[in-house]
């Protein structure tokens, strides 16, 4: 059984167990600088909260399958966007994923420092993707902090600056990377993808971003309105 995680661009994820996929805060191109139209295949699709760069649902076809198919034992934690708890961009969800043994977290916007019950939760995570990028969530250091609060033992940043994609006013990855000590765990990949294991080497995982081509999923939207053209086409006929 192959467990696998992409990234999509921003803070989105394709988690991939088998032959079923789940989509996490897809991205609104119209809102996020430099990445391209999102429109991908899945089976199942959270979202963290209701901002642009996490919750464009219109980018996501989803199969259909029914729920009892989804191999994932999933939980939700409700945490403040930003450091007024949430009285000013509201709240996000922290999504803990659970298959084969291993947990994976996405730590959506987090804009505050975890609060115990929280850590218990999320405590000792195989994988946590966390933004690194400061801005409307947690500042590099702090996000540092909350990963090593929780002893998650692979880090994969996102929702940063990078190549002309992401707000100015994000950090950039390397911002993130400088807040460890040991050089050593930063672990720099010519792929998008990181197939997790049980008893992964620790590491800071910077996954490279490589647009729609790279989207085994991808639905073309032209595509779908050529099908629409041609099935009106025939209607009138008729």
């Amino acid at each position: 059984m192959a467990l696998t995680i992409q990234w999509l661009g921003h803070a989105c994820f394709a988690i991939r167990r088998d032959d079923y996929t789940l989509v996490i805060d897809p991205y609104n191109s119209d809102y996020i600088n430099g990445y391209p139209k999102l429109r991908v295949k899945a089976d199942k699709l959270l979202v963290s909260h209701e901002h642009y760069g996490h919750n464009y649902r219109e980018g996501v076809v989803l199969s259909g399958r029914p729920e009892a198919d989804c191999p994932f034992e999933i939980t939700a934690l409700k945490a403040p966007h930003e450091f007024k708890m949430g009285a000013w961009r509201g709240f996000t969800l922290i999504h803990i994923l659970k298959a084969d043994g291993l947990k994976l977290v996405h730590m959506g916007d987090l804009g505050t420092q975890l609060d115990g019950g929280q850590i218990t939760q999320l405590f000792g995570a195989d994988v946590a993707m966390v933004c690194a990028g400061s801005c409307t969530a947690l500042p590099s250091q702090e996000a540092k902090r909350a990963m090593d609060e929780i002893m998650a033992n692979v880090v994969i940043p996102m929702h940063y600056r990078h190549d002309g994609m992401g707000a100015h006013r994000l950090e950039t990855v390397e911002d993130f990377a400088n807040q460890f000590e040991s050089p050593e765990l930063i672990h720099y990949y010519d792929t998008d993808t990181l197939t997790v294991t049980p008893g992964m080497e620790p590491q800071v995982a910077v996954l490279k971003y490589l647009g729609p081509t790279a989207f085994g999923d991808l639905v073309p939207e032209e595509k779908k309105t050529e099908k629409k053209s041609l099935l009106r086409r025939f209607l009138r006929k008729g």
